[in-house]
This record gives structure tokens, C-alpha cells and sequence, in this order.
């Protein structure tokens, strides 16, 4: 059931749903159903942007299933459809590692494409993320440019990603020359100009799907 989930919801739909919770917390349950386990709660102050958000792969009734911001990528639970607010996009991520570019589509329409390095934190080939918080870096100046992009699958913490341990992002670069080839440290990094664009230009939504390739 998971894999069919994941092929409809990241195939090249028309249209992502997004769920976030309108509380600070919000309880995840194995089965559309209040008896049933709780598998987890996710909780706002655990997120870096201060939100929980999760993409929308089922709704059935007074119930959503989501892909979790947290844990193993393609995780999926169940929450209740009064807790959190539905919107919808057309936005998903293109990250090919071999050719080192990033591209994001507007429903079939190219909206950016941009080289990037692979670092070692990057998503393996085949992984399907989605993102899951917008921050603004301390120093726009430094090694992760001013904007970064948490990506699901992990457990995203500000302090590790400014020491660069291990957190999975869109990221920026003050060393541009290192676009197209592999670096030692950082997820996915573009240039400066890049990231501003899909800040405020595009507007990327969180709960963007996505799909990295070899």
C-alpha cells in the first residue's frame, strides 16, 4: 500500500496536497481511525520553520494520510482531517546527481533549472523527500548562503545544519565554482541567485515533492 502511495502521490501528478497542523502538536495513528495506535505526535517546536507540515497521500472520510517530515523517507500515518488545513500546488524537484542540476516543474513546465554540488548529505538516487521548512541562515555570507530548504527523512536541527552535521537541504553556497561537481560538506547546494529566485520568485511551497535520480 506504502509503494502505491508514494507512485501517486510523487508520479507526475497535476496537483500536490499539503497538510499542516493548526496546533502545536499533532498525534499521527496507524489507521484512519481514533482506536487505533499513535505512532507518533509530531510536534511544532521539533520543526526548524515552527510548523509541521505533511504531504497529503490519501484522504478517506474525517481522515488524511500524510508523508511524515521525520524519520525513515515514505513513512506514512494517519491524522485527523480537523486538525490540520489542506492547500494544494503544483510544484515538485527534479535533482539529477549525475548531472548535477536541480529542476523544478510547475505542473510540466520548467519553472528553474540550476547546477548544484552533491555533498555527502545529499538524498541517495531513488529517494522521494519533500520540503518540509523555509529558514533563513544566520550568515548570508557563509557556507549555506542566506536560505536554506529542510528536506523530509531526517530529523532536521538548525545547530547541526550551521556545523554542517548531517542535515538533508536546498542550500546555498558562497563558492559557486563548486557547482556541478561533488564537495565535501553540505545536502544539495545552488547558487545564491538560485535560491533567491525560489524564495521569491517562484514562491515554493513547502510540501514540494522531491525526486532525486542518478
Amino acid at each position: 500500500v506504502v509503494d502505491q502511495l508514494v507512485d501517486r502521490t510523487h508520479g507526475r501528478a497535476d496537483t500536490f496536497h499539503v497538510a499542516q497542523a493548526t496546533g502545536d502538536t499533532l498525534v499521527v495513528r496507524s489507521s484512519p481511525q481514533e482506536s487505533a495506535d499513535e505512532i507518533r505526535t509530531l510536534t511544532a517546536a521539533e520543526e526548524v520553520s515552527g510548523q509541521v507540515v505533511g504531504l497529503v497521500s490519501q484522504e478517506l472520510g474525517d481522515w488524511v494520510a500524510i508523508y511524515l517530515p521525520a524519520g525513515p523517507p515514505g513513512t506514512v500515518g494517519w491524522v485527523e482531517r480537523d486538525a490540520v488545513t489542506l492547500s494544494r500546488h503544483r510544484y515538485r524537484i527534479e535533482i539529477a546527481r549525475t548531472a548535477h542540476t536541480l529542476t523544478v516543474f510547475n505542473g510540466s513546465t520548467a519553472a528553474l533549472t540550476a547546477p548544484v554540488a552533491i555533498g555527502p548529505d545529499a538524498p541517495a538516487p531513488g529517494a522521494r523527500l519533500f520540503v518540509k521548512d523555509l529558514l533563513a541562515t544566520p550568515d548570508p555570507a557563509g557556507p549555506y548562503g542566506s536560505y536554506a530548504y529542510g528536506l523530509s527523512g531526517s530529523f532536521n536541527d538548525f545547530a547541526a545544519f550551521t556545523r554542517g552535521q548531517g542535515v538533508v537541504a536546498l542550500h546555498g553556497t558562497n563558492d559557486p565554482a563548486t557547482l556541478g561537481f561533488d564537495v565535501d560538506h553540505g545536502a544539495v547546494p545552488l547558487a545564491p541567485t538560485a535560491l533567491a529566485s525560489l524564495v521569491d520568485t517562484v514562491g515554493l511551497p513547502l510540501g514540494t515533492p522531491v525526486e532525486v535520480t542518478d
